[in-house]
């Protein structure tokens, strides 16, 4: 018999689905990636290498029924800019933040 390979983001989506993590359980599961996601793009939009984030606000929404994603407000400063993301993760894997912030201002 045949043994499939079962990726970690495969196995934290059936776990999710399947009841078995609470939503605070999930959050702390995909803050390290959301937070390295976001501090990813605003390296990149900033055109800064020093960037600290902070973690504003976190919570678990669906995107359709019984698929739930993790969702985190961060705000990030640097080379006197500071600018606000909404990053989602489906799991550590697939993050992906979107910029809040109509402009980039002095913080």
């Amino acid at each position: 018999m045949k043994r499939l390979p079962i990726s970690l983001p495969v196995l934290a989506a059936v776990a999710v689905l399947s009841g078995c993590m609470s939503n605070e359980e999930f959050l702390a599961s995909n803050q390290q990636a959301a937070i390295k996601a976001t501090e990813s793009r605003a390296k990149f939009e900033m055109n800064c290498e020093a960037v600290t984030s902070s973690v504003l606000s976190s919570k678990v929404t669906s995107v359709r029924r019984a698929m739930e994603r993790t969702e985190y407000t961060i705000g990030v400063r640097g080379c006197n800019k500071q600018v606000t993301y909404i990053t989602y993760c489906l799991n550590p894997e697939t993050c992906n933040a979107i910029a809040d912030t109509a402009r980039m201002g002095a913080p």
